[in-house]
């Protein structure tokens, strides 16, 4: 009998001074349901969206898709951002995690939008189960970066995709056969920005019995790494027993894995619609009526092939231009604020570097009056990195420039 052995915990880290991550440990209505969301906004507005997708996704039934879950809890978040001014551009990323199938055949479904990331470790080996939606990982995609250039860029955690961000939202959905001895991590971008990968490994691998003290050794690792951000692991292990076990608490325990299988879907025959008897007899449509009837027939379908025409380049536009990849961290970005050089002065900008065609994605904030001569040698990379930062992080470096 297989059964699922877990822990969890979230911390605001060292510079925050709120925590926008929020978790789901099994005790939803899925009690194999586990996840990880990481707020976007800043002051409690992205505390506000991620507690809402894992509120959302607590109510979400056994074998119930994902996606809907996850397209409604996008809806409530723009609506939320619409009708107050103060949690206007919130958002969150969501990585979700459960068991189903047989029990021969059990296996672990993922979902994600963001950065917020799943890991499998099997035996030694750990493998990434989601790629990021960020700039910096389509870059590594292309091949325009490698793995490990990216960990260090200075623009990883600009994303690509959020709940909030946009209308419509699309996750990505991965199934994964599972057995005794697996161990799947979720966490935030607060541990994979500060804690290698080799390092995440080695602390998984640590302590195969139990998930509480690797758990807990990752978010000292991050802590201890800087802590620049809120921090949050999910650690589940897929264990075997002779007899289940039912224990939960608030951030560890144990479940049994239920077989669970989708719902059927409803296939019901349709019966043949009821139509009225036809007339044995039309009347005569006038000539002039059917050739205006005709040309407005041709003029649909030109319109309607000039419709579907123009749908179809703007598709491959937006799958090849660089907007797909700017327009939702656009509204990521709008909350963050990078530092440069203008004239010797340092110059404290709003938005991100870059630009889509002649429109600049970021706007002069302020001139500090800082000349670029009085800056310490540690700031000097960041600032001319463009390293992005939260309107609080920002003030405090203001600060510290200026003292």
């Amino acid at each position: 009998m297989l059964y699922l052995d877990h822990f969890g915990l979230t911390d605001a880290g060292k510079v925050r001074r709120n925590n926008e991550d929020s978790l789901l440990l099994g005790d939803g209505a899925d009690e194999t349901l586990f996840v990880v969301a990481d707020g976007i906004g800043g002051f409690e507005a992205g505390e506000v969206a991620s507690s809402m997708t894992v509120d959302l996704l607590r109510a979400l039934e056994p074998g119930e898709p994902f996606e809907a879950a996850i397209r409604e809890a996008n809806r409530r978040i723009l609506t939320a951002a619409r009708d107050d001014d103060k949690l206007s551009g919130m958002g969150t990323t969501v990585v979700a995690l459960r068991f189903s199938g047989s029990k021969n055949e059990p296996h672990a479904e993922i979902s994600h939008v963001g950065d917020s990331r799943a890991y499998l470790l099997r035996g030694s080996e750990l493998s990434p189960l989601t790629e990021d939606h960020s700039l910096v990982a389509e870059l590594v995609r292309s091949g325009d970066l490698t793995r490990a250039q990216a960990a260090e860029h200075p623009q990883k955690n600009l994303i690509t995709r959020a709940l909030g961000a946009d209308a419509e939202v699309e996750a990505d959905n991965m199934v994964l056969p599972v057995g005794a001895g697996d161990r799947i991590l979720l966490c935030s971008d607060g541990l994979s920005d500060m804690v290698r990968e080799d390092r995440i490994r080695e602390i998984l691998k640590e302590h195969p019995g139990e998930p509480e003290t690797p758990a807990r050794g990752l978010i000292a690792a991050a802590l201890a790494a800087g802590g620049t951000d809120n921090v949050t692991v999910v650690v589940v292990d897929v264990k075997e027993q002779s007899q289940p076990r039912n224990v939960r608490d608030t951030v560890s325990g144990t479940q049994e894995m239920q077989a669970v299988s989708p719902p059927t879907p409803n296939l019901e025959t349709a019966t043949p619609e009821q139509h009225a008897p036809e007339s044995t007899s039309t009347a005569r449509t006038p000539r002039r009526q059917r050739q205006t009837a005709a040309r407005r027939r041709r003029r649909k379908r030109v319109r309607e092939f000039f419709g579907a025409l123009a749908k179809l380049v703007r598709g491959i536009a937006i799958l090849i231009a660089i907007a797909v990849i700017l327009s939702p961290a656009y509204f990521w970005g709008s909350s963050r604020y990078y530092m440069g050089f203008d004239a010797g002065e340092v110059v404290l900008h709003q938005g991100i570097p870059y630009s889509v065609g002649s429109v600049d994605l970021n706007r002069v904030a302020e001139r500090t009056g800082i000349r670029e001569t009085e800056i310490d040698e540690p700031y000097q990379n960041p600032i001319e990195d463009h390293k992005l930062y939260t309107r609080d992080e920002i003030d405090r470096v203001l600060q510290d420039l200026g003292n």
